[in-house]
């Protein structure tokens, strides 16, 4: 009963870092896209909103199972709810790159957005984050986790200047504000994709250490 325990718990870890690099690979997309300026490879992420979605709940029923069946207790307890937590973060991570998708619908060439230097170094470091955010979670590494919160203010810095220069620009601008109200829209996805990375550090965080604190902050 032990082994097959201890088997279950493996299988559900590597679950997550299988979804984990499926929505690495989503942000890495977007990422060439903005980058190259080529959204044809980027629009066909729009279309896996039911496979983001469904691996998430796979993780979920999982959890429940295991919860219900084995009644874990302390660390195994904390590894369970934090996996629970993660996979939803990474499912919204996979929700904010589609909704950042079908926005560039509407903008026509990705270099017609405002601010594009800003998009990319706000995509380039959110992706840093989220990768060092998996890596904590696949080692256990409570040092790799704690770096990822702390460039959060970083990213969070980027987020306030873009949206400025969105907004300054709007004033002198009027002409072109639906592009620029675009731009906006894109920054606010990038700066929640890089909260919902900071607060996968946190669970990870949680999970090694049973630190209320990281619950209270999420």
């Amino acid at each position: 009963m032990r082994i097959k325990y201890i088997k279950e718990l493996e299988e559900l870890k590597t679950e997550v870092i299988l979804y984990g690099s499926f929505i690495e690979g989503m942000c890495r997309t977007l990422q060439k896209a903005f980058v190259e300026g080529d959204y044809e490879e980027a629009r066909l992420l729009a279309e896996e909103e039911s496979t983001v979605r469904s691996r998430e709940r796979r993780i979920e029923n999982d959890c429940l199972r295991i919860m219900s069946t084995q009644q874990p207790v302390a660390k195994d307890l904390r590894f369970i709810s934090s996996v629970l937590k993660i996979a939803n973060n990474l499912q919204r991570i996979g929700g904010h790159v589609i909704e950042i998708v079908e926005l560039l619908d509407f903008v026509g060439p990705i270099n017609n957005l405002f601010a594009i230097n800003h998009l990319i170094e706000m995509t380039n470091r959110v992706m840093v984050m989220l990768k060092k955010s998996l890596d904590s979670f696949v080692e256990n590494d409570l040092a790799l986790a704690e770096e990822v919160i702390a460039s959060d203010n970083e990213v969070d810095a980027l987020f306030d200047n873009t949206m400025d220069e969105i907004a300054d620009r709007i004033r002198t601008d009027p002409v072109n504000y639906k592009h620029l109200i675009d731009a906006m829209q894109v920054t606010k996805y990038l700066e929640r994709i890089g909260d919902n990375t900071e607060r996968i550090a946190r669970w990870v965080i949680f999970a090694i250490k049973g630190d209320p604190e990281q619950q209270e902050q999420q």
